[in-house]
Protein backbone atom coordinates (compact mmCIF):
# COMPACT_ATOMS: atom_id res chain seq x y z
CA UNK A 1 0.00 0.00 0.00
CA UNK A 2 1.16 3.65 -0.70
CA UNK A 3 -0.01 7.13 -0.06
CA UNK A 4 -1.48 9.38 -2.62
CA UNK A 5 0.22 12.13 -3.89
CA UNK A 6 -0.19 15.10 -1.52
CA UNK A 7 -3.22 17.21 -3.00
CA UNK A 8 -3.92 14.73 -5.69
CA UNK A 9 -5.87 11.58 -6.27
CA UNK A 10 -5.17 8.19 -7.12
CA UNK A 11 -7.38 5.89 -9.50
CA UNK A 12 -7.12 2.50 -9.45
CA UNK A 13 -9.27 -0.48 -10.89
CA UNK A 14 -8.62 -4.45 -11.00
CA UNK A 15 -9.21 -7.42 -13.71
CA UNK A 16 -9.92 -6.07 -17.04
CA UNK A 17 -9.84 -2.72 -16.06
CA UNK A 18 -6.61 -2.14 -14.48
CA UNK A 19 -4.97 -3.77 -17.81
CA UNK A 20 -7.26 -1.25 -19.70
CA UNK A 21 -6.29 1.76 -16.93
CA UNK A 22 -2.60 0.99 -17.43
CA UNK A 23 -2.55 1.51 -21.02
CA UNK A 24 -4.54 5.02 -21.21
CA UNK A 25 -3.61 6.66 -18.28
CA UNK A 26 -0.48 8.39 -17.59
CA UNK A 27 0.82 9.59 -14.36
CA UNK A 28 0.88 13.54 -14.13
CA UNK A 29 -2.22 13.62 -16.78
CA UNK A 30 -5.23 14.53 -16.35
CA UNK A 31 -8.24 12.33 -16.81
CA UNK A 32 -11.27 13.10 -18.28
CA UNK A 33 -14.29 11.18 -16.23
CA UNK A 34 -17.32 10.58 -17.35
CA UNK A 35 -20.43 8.39 -15.37
CA UNK A 36 -23.27 6.48 -16.45
CA UNK A 37 -25.61 5.16 -13.77
CA UNK A 38 -28.24 3.00 -14.36
CA UNK A 39 -30.99 1.80 -11.97
CA UNK A 40 -31.38 -2.72 -11.95
CA UNK A 41 -33.58 -2.61 -15.25
CA UNK A 42 -31.13 -1.02 -16.91
CA UNK A 43 -32.60 2.72 -17.06
CA UNK A 44 -30.35 5.72 -16.80
CA UNK A 45 -30.64 7.54 -13.43
CA UNK A 46 -29.77 11.31 -13.40
CA UNK A 47 -27.48 12.13 -10.74
CA UNK A 48 -28.38 15.72 -8.69
CA UNK A 49 -26.78 17.44 -5.77
CA UNK A 50 -29.35 15.39 -3.87
CA UNK A 51 -28.54 11.67 -5.52
CA UNK A 52 -27.40 9.40 -2.67
CA UNK A 53 -25.75 6.58 -4.23
CA UNK A 54 -25.30 3.45 -1.92
CA UNK A 55 -22.89 0.36 -2.93
CA UNK A 56 -25.35 -3.09 -2.11
CA UNK A 57 -25.46 -6.43 -3.74
CA UNK A 58 -26.14 -8.40 -5.15
CA UNK A 59 -29.97 -8.73 -5.31
CA UNK A 60 -31.93 -11.41 -2.85
CA UNK A 61 -35.51 -11.31 -3.77
CA UNK A 62 -37.17 -9.87 -6.55
CA UNK A 63 -40.65 -9.33 -7.27
CA UNK A 64 -41.13 -11.59 -5.05
CA UNK A 65 -39.35 -14.05 -5.94
CA UNK A 66 -35.79 -15.04 -5.15
CA UNK A 67 -33.35 -13.94 -7.42
CA UNK A 68 -29.64 -14.49 -6.92
CA UNK A 69 -27.26 -14.48 -10.07
CA UNK A 70 -23.96 -15.08 -8.60
CA UNK A 71 -22.15 -14.58 -12.34
CA UNK A 72 -23.85 -10.77 -13.17
CA UNK A 73 -23.13 -9.81 -9.10
CA UNK A 74 -19.64 -10.54 -9.71
CA UNK A 75 -19.83 -13.71 -7.26
CA UNK A 76 -17.82 -15.85 -9.39
CA UNK A 77 -14.49 -15.05 -10.46
CA UNK A 78 -12.95 -16.39 -13.20
CA UNK A 79 -9.41 -18.73 -12.77
CA UNK A 80 -8.53 -21.48 -10.93
CA UNK A 81 -8.77 -20.38 -8.04
CA UNK A 82 -12.65 -20.42 -6.68
CA UNK A 83 -11.92 -19.50 -2.87
CA UNK A 84 -13.61 -15.99 -3.19
CA UNK A 85 -16.73 -17.60 -4.25
CA UNK A 86 -17.08 -20.43 -2.00
CA UNK A 87 -16.01 -18.25 1.12
CA UNK A 88 -18.24 -14.89 -0.14
CA UNK A 89 -21.11 -16.33 -1.59
CA UNK A 90 -21.10 -20.13 -0.54
CA UNK A 91 -20.36 -20.46 3.25
CA UNK A 92 -21.82 -19.06 5.76
CA UNK A 93 -21.24 -15.82 7.28
CA UNK A 94 -23.06 -12.75 9.30
CA UNK A 95 -24.79 -11.43 7.00
CA UNK A 96 -26.87 -7.55 6.49
CA UNK A 97 -29.76 -7.17 4.42
CA UNK A 98 -32.13 -4.56 3.23
CA UNK A 99 -35.62 -4.96 1.87
CA UNK A 100 -39.00 -3.99 1.43
CA UNK A 101 -42.39 -6.02 1.73
CA UNK A 102 -45.51 -5.89 -0.52
CA UNK A 103 -46.89 -3.03 1.78
CA UNK A 104 -44.12 -0.78 1.66
CA UNK A 105 -42.16 -1.30 4.78
CA UNK A 106 -37.85 -1.02 5.40
CA UNK A 107 -37.05 -4.01 6.54
CA UNK A 108 -33.64 -4.39 7.94
CA UNK A 109 -32.40 -7.65 8.98
CA UNK A 110 -28.77 -8.73 10.26
CA UNK A 111 -28.06 -12.80 10.83
CA UNK A 112 -25.58 -13.49 13.11
CA UNK A 113 -22.61 -15.99 12.47
CA UNK A 114 -19.22 -17.68 12.86
CA UNK A 115 -20.17 -18.10 16.81
CA UNK A 116 -20.14 -22.03 17.37
CA UNK A 117 -23.39 -22.93 19.51
CA UNK A 118 -24.85 -19.87 18.62
CA UNK A 119 -25.05 -19.10 15.33
CA UNK A 120 -22.93 -20.13 12.34
CA UNK A 121 -24.77 -17.71 9.69
CA UNK A 122 -25.89 -17.71 6.16
CA UNK A 123 -24.96 -18.20 2.81
CA UNK A 124 -26.32 -15.92 -0.15
CA UNK A 125 -28.72 -18.04 -1.35
CA UNK A 126 -29.90 -18.86 2.32
CA UNK A 127 -30.05 -15.23 2.77
CA UNK A 128 -32.04 -14.91 -0.14
CA UNK A 129 -34.34 -17.05 0.50
CA UNK A 130 -34.56 -15.87 4.27
CA UNK A 131 -36.06 -12.69 2.92
CA UNK A 132 -38.77 -14.47 1.35
CA UNK A 133 -40.18 -15.89 4.00
CA UNK A 134 -39.95 -12.90 5.86
CA UNK A 135 -41.97 -11.28 2.87
CA UNK A 136 -39.76 -9.12 1.03
CA UNK A 137 -40.87 -8.04 -2.40
CA UNK A 138 -37.26 -6.46 -2.78
CA UNK A 139 -33.95 -7.14 -0.96
CA UNK A 140 -30.63 -6.58 -1.94
CA UNK A 141 -27.34 -7.79 0.28
CA UNK A 142 -25.85 -5.28 2.05
CA UNK A 143 -22.59 -5.71 3.96
CA UNK A 144 -21.52 -8.74 5.81
CA UNK A 145 -18.88 -10.17 8.68
CA UNK A 146 -17.57 -8.32 11.53
CA UNK A 147 -19.62 -5.50 9.62
CA UNK A 148 -22.91 -6.90 10.30
CA UNK A 149 -24.49 -5.04 13.66
CA UNK A 150 -27.56 -3.98 14.26
CA UNK A 151 -28.29 -0.45 16.58
CA UNK A 152 -31.54 0.51 18.16
CA UNK A 153 -31.41 3.96 20.27
CA UNK A 154 -33.44 2.72 22.86
CA UNK A 155 -31.45 -0.80 23.53
CA UNK A 156 -27.87 -0.35 21.56
CA UNK A 157 -26.48 -3.19 20.13
CA UNK A 158 -29.30 -6.10 19.49
CA UNK A 159 -27.37 -8.64 17.71
CA UNK A 160 -24.03 -10.43 18.82
CA UNK A 161 -21.29 -9.01 15.90
CA UNK A 162 -18.69 -11.96 14.98
CA UNK A 163 -15.59 -9.72 15.83
CA UNK A 164 -13.59 -11.06 18.72
CA UNK A 165 -13.05 -7.33 19.40
CA UNK A 166 -16.48 -6.66 19.21
CA UNK A 167 -18.34 -3.71 17.15
CA UNK A 168 -16.28 -2.25 14.10
CA UNK A 169 -15.66 1.17 13.70
CA UNK A 170 -17.51 1.85 10.29
CA UNK A 171 -18.48 4.95 7.78
CA UNK A 172 -21.71 3.43 6.49
CA UNK A 173 -25.15 3.34 8.36
CA UNK A 174 -29.12 3.59 7.82
CA UNK A 175 -30.59 6.01 10.25
CA UNK A 176 -34.15 5.59 10.44
CA UNK A 177 -36.35 8.17 11.70
CA UNK A 178 -39.99 7.87 12.40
Amino acid sequence: MTAGPAGGSTVQAIGDSAAWLLGHAKVGERLRVSERVEDSRGRRVALTPDTTILQVGPTLVRDGRVSVNAAADGLIREGTDQTFTYNWAVRANPRSAIGMDDRGRLMLVVVDGRQDGYSEGLGIAQTAELMKLLGAREAMNLDGGGSSVMVTSAAGIVNRPSDATGQRSLGNVFLVRP
